[in-house]
């Protein structure tokens, strides 16, 4: 390995074989049925599914990382990321490939992770440590900046399969951090925690980059890379299709997979799988004269439609957009609940149906936007996802209230009402 690179991947690629868990399943399915209902052998059980399909979900992948660097790697679900980190932190061997890390090195690859259920919060800080070759002195000078760092102090003693996965979060990173770990390989978990510890999070990762250390990260949000990451990889269908800095890496994921256009279909009939609840169909924005168009006036607004389908009943379930502007950032977050919450309760049932909403001109400067779609029963499961689903353009069409706003800081341009009152006069 080259002088200062600790990570090499050299062809990486992993190959997973479908069909064959699910056919099995069946098979041991009937034969269980069959033998306490006719005590007999069942014909054809035995049977493989002919039409068991190979797969890439990583393929020829290769990069270098340099000491103390931050890599970012994005990409939409299914892209091959959190394969590529599996590979990494040998969860999982490659089919094809190899790849070289040079020191210690700490995962953070799901809630929980590396943690033995039925120990306590504080053996499981000392056995992270063991498992990275640390001495007991070395954990020990550790362990506070720990505890305080996760916000755990009052469970250190109770078992981890108690922790809620927020609290399963927050020890893990704060393990995985804090532990002097070379090399840092985290994906998307820190979506599990709130706003604050995500910003403590993102803060730790800078510092551990400036100690030296190597990170590489795993996100869907944007302005994390963009903030943290020198240089970024696009993964699509298990291959890189950019790596170089962070700032073209994204520019070429958002402009190559959503092009500006007034409307998107998100799924193919045949895209649905078999027990999906609910699956989003199509997007489309629309001017302030109800036409269908990719370019809105900023002074305007637009109305956002969204279509979906549930295929069975469902209770307690949302529809929810996200508002990102050019830099990674995200405006503003609403649900088809916002105006109406007690319809939570409410089942939806089998069928096709659209809800739409109003962005406010104030909401925009002149630029380029993206809108993310999701669908989830909240805090349960989710339901189908659309990241980045659809771009738009916004036009600066030379109006007064777009020139008042366009000056000035903030994500957002609103051009807001004072008042003004005397309070006291002087004569002059």
């Amino acid at each position: 390995m080259m002088s200062n690179v600790v990570i090499r991947a050299n062809n990486l690629g992993k190959q997973y074989t479908l069909g064959d868990g699910q056919s099995w399943c069946r098979t041991l399915h009937a034969q269980m049925r069959d033998s306490l209902l006719s005590q007999r052998e069942a014909e054809g059980t035995r049977t493989r599914n002919a039409n068991t399909e190979l797969i890439w979900a990583l393929k020829d992948v290769s990069f270098d990382v340099r000491q103390g660097e931050v890599l970012g790697i994005i990409g939409r679900n299914g892209s091959g990321k959190s394969t590529l980190l599996k590979i990494l932190s040998h969860i999982t061997p490659p089919t094809t490939g190899w790849a070289e890390l040079v020191g210690r090195v700490g995962s953070l690859l799901e809630v929980g992770t590396g943690f033995h259920p039925d120990l306590t919060g504080r053996d499981n800080i000392y056995m992270n440590g063991a498992v990275l070759g640390m001495t007991k002195r070395e954990i020990d000078k550790q362990f506070d900046s720990i505890v305080t760092f996760a916000e755990v102090e009052k469970f250190l003693d109770t078992p981890v399969k108690r922790y809620s996965s927020g609290m399963h979060m927050r020890l893990a990173f704060a393990v995985a951090a804090h532990l002097k770990a070379d090399i840092l390989l985290v994906d998307e978990v820190l979506a599990v925690g709130d706003a604050a510890f995500q910003k403590k999070c993102l803060s730790k990762m800078d510092d551990v980059s400036r100690e030296g250390r190597t990170v590489l990260l795993v996100s869907h949000n944007i302005a994390s890379i963009l903030n943290l990451c020198g240089t970024a990889i696009l993964l699509d269908g298990g291959e890189v299709q950019a790596y170089g800095t962070a700032q073209d890496v994204v520019d070429h994921y958002l402009s190559g997979n959503t092009p500006v256009q007034g409307e998107t279909q998100l799924h193919a009939p045949h895209e649905v799988q078999p027990r999906q609840e609910l699956s989003l169909q199509a997007i489309r924005i629309r001017d302030s004269r109800g036409r269908v168009t990719g370019s809105i006036d900023a002074v305007q607004g637009c109305m956002v439609e969204v279509d979906y389908m549930v295929h069975r009943k469902i209770r307690g379930g949302q529809v929810s957009l996200e508002l990102w502007n050019g830099e990674g950032v995200c405006v503003l977050c609403t649900t088809d609940l916002d105006s109406c919450p007690e319809s939570k309760s409410v089942p939806r049932l089998p069928g096709l149906y659209r809800v739409s909403c109003k962005l406010d001109p104030a909401w925009f400067r002149a630029g380029r936007y993206w809108i993310s779609l999701g669908a989830s029963v909240p805090g349960i499961r989710v339901l189908d996802e659309a990241p980045h689903a659809i771009s738009f353009e916004v036009v600066d069409t030379g109006s007064v209230e777009h020139k008042l706003a366009q000056g000035r800081r903030g994500i957002i341009a609103p051009t807001i009402k004072w008042s003004a009152t005397s309070l006291s006069t002087v004569d002059t």
